[in-house]
């Protein structure tokens, strides 16, 4: 039976929406979570909640567990909170396919006086009835066994293709599976133009003259006949490849500039390219435990060579075993500050060219203890000349850089005026809503104080006035809670004054991982130049955005132009240094 609930204030108004694509088969199961997000906004609308969005899209995510669903785990945090009137899919088992999970939503829903709503057509169910909740439970009974049968089949289906010789999954780079099942070259490619980028399409439709075609099974060729030369490794093939006008093709179909984890992955797949179908996939066969021996290959159904198969296979045990001599080495390793947030200014600027984050790379701290460095992340090439930096030469940067966020106690008082000047068109605003605050909460305390006089004249039971107390309490906490803007603003300003001040007195007598710990608190991205040794770009989190504007308005100059050593941008949360001289190796 459901808890006593929780009575929600009359100003509750969110939805919480969520959206889960569970399994993709074709590309009509790609729309559902379009579907599933057309439905629920409809529901919004009619009954005038603000939708607030929660998504398990990205690949499979399967309902009967919660741990690989980040957006749920989200969701069910916030499912408590004043302001949240309902909980919003388009069906059942979109939020679960467990019928004990399904029960414990439904009590923690009651609990917390949260509706919840069904917004699939024909799936509407009444929760507050002891018939709906029934047919809840039910329904949830036979989506959990919906899941393990779905789990059976499946597993049946895998080992059945495995008993023929066929692999399951994603084919391997290059292939592709003809009506038998069993791989095949396969015919596709990617242009490589005369820009430097690549555009899908076919051998037959050329875009332009100076394009040059190039099949993937020819790439995925050369990347083993290469590899097994035994002379180049996996991040100078995937440099070879770009310059050499290779395509990789990505999860999604879509052709892309070649990296070190794509040569890693031709290579690992070396034993289906020669028919073997192993119990484990690709990536989870370690070369140690799997002896080359053991792997016979499929004259009949390789799709390359199978002496190169074996050399690829002889060259890759090679390596392995010799890395692993390697790390048994004791490395002194530690933390470094800046690794993770740090960005390659070339690969930003060719991100921004082709309108692809996913060309974006970090700068990654690594090396001895003895030569520690910031280094390029390998397998990709963007232009830049060096591919590292030695970490005192960045981290002396980034302490200018934090010197010169710092703001002179003699110039608090003029920021505090900007932030003043910056909210005084909202001036008329607030002064309504403080007004309206006032007169809400002495309005709901004459409510209390009148029910207590109905209850002691006896016209009012104790569980209706424990009740109106409670509401109207609860309404007078959400108005307290509401601030302005220039109440925020103040706010902000002085918690990322603080932290600026914290971090610059700190920074110099903390240890490594503390030091990780306040950069990754206050920034959330910098953009490092490798070929001129500076800082570029930065970016603050967002409760400092309005620091960044204040902040560049100290840099004037008495004519009221602007230094160039500070330009802010967009709403002032990105700022790019172009003033600062490069710190120079000693």
């Amino acid at each position: 039976m459901p808890r006593k609930s929780l009575k929600k204030s009359v100003n509750s108004h969110i939805a919480l929406c969520y959206v889960r694509l569970s399994w993709t088969k074709d590309e009509s199961d790609a729309n559902s979570p379009e579907r599933q997000r057309s439905n629920i906004e409809l529901v919004c609308q009619q009954n005038g909640w603000i939708p607030e969005w929660y998504e398990d899209v990205d690949g499979h995510k399967t309902g009967t567990k919660e741990k690989n669903r980040p957006g749920w785990l989200a969701l069910k945090a916030r499912l408590s909170d004043a302001d949240v009137i309902a909980l919003v899919a388009n069906d059942l088992s979109r939020l679960h396919r467990k019928g004990w999970r399904v029960g414990d939503l439904l009590d923690f829903v009651d609990e917390h006086d949260v509706r919840l709503v069904l917004a699939a057509p024909g799936k509407q169910l009444d929760f507050s009835t002891p018939q709906g909740r029934i047919i809840a439970q039910l329904s949830a009974i036979f989506d959990e066994w919906y899941a393990i049968d779905i789990s059976q089949r499946s597993k049946d289906m895998i080992s059945h293709r495995k008993r023929q010789g066929k692999t399951v999954g994603r084919p391997p780079f290059g292939t592709k599976r003809n009506k038998s099942g069993y791989l095949v070259e396969s015919d596709e490619g990617a242009w490589y133009m005369p820009d430097g980028t690549f555009l899908a399409g076919s051998e037959n439709q050329v875009p332009d003259e100076g394009a040059i075609w190039r099949r993937y099974f020819k790439a995925a060729e050369f990347v083993l006949k290469t590899y097994a030369e035994g002379k180049l490794g996996i991040e100078a093939i995937a440099y070879k490849m770009q310059i050499e006008g290779w395509a990789f093709r990505d999860r999604y179909g879509n052709p892309s500039p070649f990296e070190g984890d794509d040569v890693r992955r031709i290579v690992a797949n070396w034993p289906e390219y020669g028919g073997f179908v192993s119990k484990e996939r690709a990536r989870e066969r370690h070369p140690l435990d799997y002896p080359i021996e053991d792997i016979v290959l499929n004259p009949e159904r390789a799709v390359f060579e199978l002496p190169l198969l074996y050399r690829v296979g002889r060259v890759r045990l090679e390596r392995t075993t010799k890395k692993t001599a390697d790390e048994s080495i004791n490395i002194d390793t530690y933390p470094y500050p800046l690794n993770g947030i740090t960005y390659c200014y070339h690969c930003e600027q060719l991100a921004a060219h082709h309108t692809n984050p996913k060309l974006r790379s970090r700068l990654g701290g690594k090396g001895r203890k003895k030569q520690p460095r910031y280094r390029h992340r390998p397998g990709v090439k963007c232009g830049t000349t060096n591919r590292s930096v030695r970490r005192e030469i960045y981290e002396r940067d980034f302490a200018r850089l934090l010197k010169l966020l710092t703001v002179d106690t003699s110039q608090v008082d003029l920021m505090a005026e900007l932030a003043v000047q910056s909210v005084k068109a909202q001036a008329a605003d607030e002064t309504d809503f403080e007004q309206e605050k006032r007169a809400a909460i002495a309005r709901c305390r004459r409510r209390i104080e009148a029910a207590r006089h109905l209850y002691e004249d006896g016209d009012l039971t104790r569980e209706e006035y424990l009740r109106r107390k409670d509401q109207n309490e609860r309404e007078i906490a959400h108005w307290e809670t509401r601030t302005t803007e220039t109440e925020k603003i103040a706010l902000e300003l002085a918690l990322c004054l603080e932290a600026i001040d914290k971090i610059n007195q700190l920074w110099d007598i903390s240890d490594d991982e503390d030091k990780q710990g306040m950069a990754r608190n206050l920034f959330s991205y910098i953009v490092y130049d490798l070929d001129i040794q500076r800082i570029v770009d930065f970016r603050l989190k967002p409760w400092a955005d309005r620091f960044v504007t204040l902040r560049a308005a100290l840099y004037e100059d008495p004519e009221g132009k602007e230094n160039p050593s500070s330009e802010a941008q967009g709403e002032g949360t990105h700022v790019t240094l172009t003033g600062l001289e490069p710190v120079s190796s000693p």
